[in-house]
């Protein structure tokens, strides 16, 4: 079943909050919704149900994951019957099967065996496909319950690191998980929040031993059209009108820490036409910001260049030379690092007029390419529009105007 069939399903089924409410009694507390955990012999409420996401998570047992996995875990179903159950009637559940607020775990229930999905499903068609189930989604999902809490090493960043669902790798891993074991995982979700893949860090120095490891390319997972983090940074892109590019998981992470929600990276390989084909659907405008080191500058050079080109306003922001928003947070600390960072983008960020100034280039290079003689006297219109404009922001400076069309 492709990640996109099943996005159909959870987005035609009810909301996570409608179904676990049908066994645990939620209340709201901010943006998230608390209950007692179902898992455990709870006393205090630990689960917490997030709306926006359509996510839970129980901080003390560790238990989490989607709707799917909800009904998965409480009722002792398999992958497909878990989804068989959500597509019925569209999904609605039959009865309230709470008890006094909670629902009581059946002892008696016979659990199947985690390995049970994979059986059932690589022999039974999909339903809303008419090729055979691939099982990446489901083994990713297997392999994400098993992660273990991840220390980040800094309070400030923790709050981010759950958000993210930033684990470690236990041991003892099926065999398709073996080279990620006793790593730091990055769950990786596409822009829809499906689990896709993962990126795992090493832990500590090992001679011979990569410092990252991805999940192998898939019809899941395709990293040259994967931003990290863009599922919950997609809405702050379009609110701020921007996008920050870094490098690295961590930095994510770290920028997210510091109130910068805009911020993605990339997953462990160069810009590429399919990363810009995703920032052109939520901004035209991303500020580069890689590694402050001689490959991260020539990254950003060259990746600063492939955005331009495909009509994106882009610009690089250096780092103190060796650093990047990852060391940064941790060397000054949160607030430090935040109002660094706030002072150095405004700086950085292009004036109204080199912003007038890079629309009028790309109004001549289309110019130069439009034969129609009517759509070219309204290209020609557009850009006496743009340079009275760029001319009237440098007379209110005070200023010959930056510069006219012979040079553009």
């Amino acid at each position: 079943m492709t990640h996109q069939e099943i996005n159909h399903i959870k987005q035609s089924a009810p909301q996570i909050e409608e179904v676990i409410g049908r066994y645990v009694q939620l209340t709201r507390k901010g943006k998230s919704l608390l209950g007692l955990c179902p898992f455990h012999e709870d006393h205090h409420p630990s689960l917490v149900v997030n709306q926006e996401k359509q996510y839970f998570t129980c901080f003390a047992c560790g238990e989490k994951g989607d709707v799917i996995h909800f009904l998965q875990k409480i009722e002792g179903l398999s992958f497909k019957e878990a989804v068989k159950q959500l597509t019925v009637d569209r999904g609605q559940l039959t009865g309230d099967r709470r008890q006094g607020g909670v629902k009581t775990v059946k002892k008696d229930k016979k659990q199947l065996p985690a390995d049970s999905d994979a059986k059932q499903l690589s022999t039974v068609p999909c339903q809303l496909s008419t090729v055979p189930c691939q099982l990446s989604l489901e083994k990713n999902l297997e392999f994400f319950s098993s992660l273990l809490p991840a220390a980040s090493g800094d309070s400030d960043l923790t709050p981010t690191w759950l958000d993210f669902e930033v684990g470690t790798s236990p041991a003892m891993v099926a065999g398709e998980w073996k080279a990620m074991r006793n790593r730091l995982v990055f769950p990786i979700r596409d822009e829809e929040g499906i689990l896709v893949g993962f990126g795992a860090r090493r832990l500590t120095e090992v001679p011979g031993s990569p410092k990252y490891i991805n999940s192998p390319t898939s019809e899941l997972y395709r990293k040259n059209e994967l931003l990290y983090g863009l599922n919950i940074a997609r809405k702050a892109i379009r609110e701020k009108g921007y996008a920050i590019l870094v490098e690295g998981y961590k930095d994510v992470l770290a920028m997210h820490a510091a109130r910068f929600g805009n911020t993605v990276a990339l997953c462990g390989t160069a810009l590429c036409d399919g990363h810009i084909a995703l920032l052109k659907k939520y901004t035209s405008r991303v500020l580069v910001m890689l590694d402050a080191d001689t490959a991260g500058r020539n990254a950003s050079e060259k990746a600063v260049s492939l955005l331009r080109m495909q009509g994106i306003r882009a610009y690089g922001v250096e780092l103190p030379e060796g650093e990047d928003p990852d060391s940064l947070f941790r060397l000054w600390g949160k607030e430090r690092f935040t109002g660094y960072l706030r002072k150095k983008l405004a700086e950085d960020s292009p004036s109204e007029e080199a912003l007038l100034l890079e629309r009028i280039r790309t109004g001549i290079q289309t110019l130069s390419g439009i034969t129609d003689m009517t759509e070219r006297m309204q290209a020609l219109r557009r850009l006496n529009i743009g340079i009275a404009h760029l001319t009237g922001l440098s007379q209110r400076q005070k200023r010959p105007a930056t510069m006219d069309w012979r040079w553009a």
